[in-house]
């Protein structure tokens, strides 16, 4: 095992970290051993070791084996250097500038998560609502900058990984002929190894501003991950895809939606409450009020290809010849990327397509902009839910905001959405205030439910509303 120079490794992390120095242990897979991390929230993550007879190396924080050193020292240098700029969102930026942004892409984008509100999608009713022309839905558009890159998925011999969710905050409506910038403003590359753990785990993420054309800035982002490892001493190493494949063991099955709850369901759509241009005032708002529910699904394998698009996700291209062995090998042989998870988990024995980590909060939004009317504006998206592994699981994610409504407090995400979920939207205001900015704000807190009452995404949200004295 090598150390790292001390003075290199106290200047990469600005003086604040431990010395990388020599360790070594072990740690048997057959006693079942839980520990624990602190994530971006402060909440706690556990890593979970099977009962299998098999040996894993433990870690040590700041302490790195020769197989690891090069890859940390690259990333704590990418971490020193500090952001780059970059854009996102499906009107980011290109090699060549920022794109400037058409009605077209807008109403792609809005028909796929709202087809139903006539300002996102009826050019005529958006002009008679005082609009130039039809406003993109929320989180069209996202501030996004440079970051750390990831830990390579071959650099152990099992790879998990994780998505905290991101904080996205938009203060101006989007328009086509709009065009955005995005300028980084931090980087993270941090450790949340646990001492004696045999999960190496860290997390990666990065911050960003967004200003218009004008220069003005009109927005800000923050996203992260957490890659981890395991390394085995002794023992049958998986395969990628037998390691891709264990949050299967785990998983709940899938839910069977009754006739009874197919006419619940046809319930909830019928009492669905659409503000439109009756608009919802600031000050007739109050804490406790709660949305008028929405609730979408059962949702299908083929929506989840719909909305987050198919294209050669599963086609074994011919540059990723040499990356056979970080690509998810399915039952019939077939090579397909990581998202196969997500879109070819049905080529999984026994598992089943699951949502892409914002997927519940998409359908929340609808919730709010059929709230809000088209006099509103949402201004923040915070969107948590469940980890897929077991190993990257936090302890009742989104706590902190669902603490903050009385019937929800003690609660947190207990599953990760899959096809035959169904999203059923609920929100509580939780504050009202004016904004350092001078808007009329309100905060709430929003989640989604299943139809057997298990939490799926917990999203914090903020809304510009008009105000009387206007």
């Amino acid at each position: 095992m090598a150390n790292l120079d001390r003075r290199k490794f106290m200047k990469y992390l600005g003086g604040g970290a431990a010395v990388l120095g020599a360790g070594v242990g072990l740690s048997l897979g057959a006693c079942s051993k839980s520990d624990t991390v602190e994530s971006v929230t402060g909440e706690k993550a556990a890593s979970v070791t099977k009962d299998v007879p098999v040996k894993f190396q433990t870690f040590q924080p700041g302490e790195y084996f020769d197989w690891e050193k090069s890859i940390i020292e690259e990333r704590l240098a990418q971490a020193a250097k500090g952001p780059q700029k970059g854009g996102g969102g499906p009107g980011g930026e290109q090699a060549g500038g920022p794109t400037v942004i058409t009605e077209d892409a807008i109403l792609k984008y809005n028909k796929t998560w709202d087809p139903y509100n006539p300002l996102f999608n009826d050019r005529e009713y958006a002009k008679k609502a005082g609009f130039p022309s039809v406003p993109a839905w929320p989180c069209f558009q996202t501030p996004r900058g440079g970051g750390v890159s990831g830990i390579p998925k071959n650099i152990a011999d099992k790879f998990y990984y994780a998505n905290d969710g991101s904080d996205v905050r938009v203060w101006t409506h989007i328009f086509a002929g709009d065009s955005f910038t995005s300028e980084g403003e931090k980087i993270d590359f941090e450790e949340l190894t646990v001492a004696g753990s045999d999960l190496r785990m860290f997390k990666i993420g990065s911050s960003a501003k967004m200003f218009n054309a004008k220069g003005e800035h009109v927005g800000w982002g923050y996203g992260n991950t957490r890659d981890a490892y395991k390394k085995i001493l002794e023992g049958s190493k998986p395969t990628f895809a037998e390691n891709m494949s264990e949050w299967v063991t785990d998983f709940p099955k899938a839910h069977y939606t009754t006739d009874e709850e197919w006419e619940y369901v046809f319930s909830l759509w019928d009492k669905e409450q659409l503000r439109g241009s009756q608009k919802l005032y600031w000050e007739d708002v109050n804490e406790g009020d709660e949305p008028t529910w929405t609730c979408s699904g059962p949702i299908t394998h083929m929506d989840l290809i719909g909305w987050n698009g198919g294209n050669q996700n599963g086609l074994f291209m011919r540059g990723n010849r040499d990356n056979r062995g970080v690509l998810f090998r399915d039952q019939y042989g077939q090579y397909l990327n990581e998202t196969s998870i997500h879109y070819g988990g049905r080529n999984i024995p026994g598992s089943r397509m699951v949502f892409y980590n914002n997927t519940a909060c998409y359908h929340i939004i609808r919730m709010l902009t059929n709230y809000i009317g088209d006099a509103g504006l949402v201004t923040r998206v915070r969107w948590i839910f469940r980890q897929l592994f077991p190993e990257m699981q936090l302890e009742r994610p989104g706590a902190e905001f669902l603490d903050l409504v009385p019937s929800m407090k003690g609660k947190g995400c207990t599953v990760h959405g899959s096809e035959g979920d169904t999203v059923i939207a609920k929100g509580y205001v939780t504050k009202k205030y004016v904004n350092d900015r001078g808007e009329n704000t309100i905060d709430l807190t929003c989640w989604g439910e299943t139809l057997d009452n298990r939490i799926v995404q917990v999203v914090a949200a903020s809304a510009k509303l008009p105000s009387k004295k206007a």
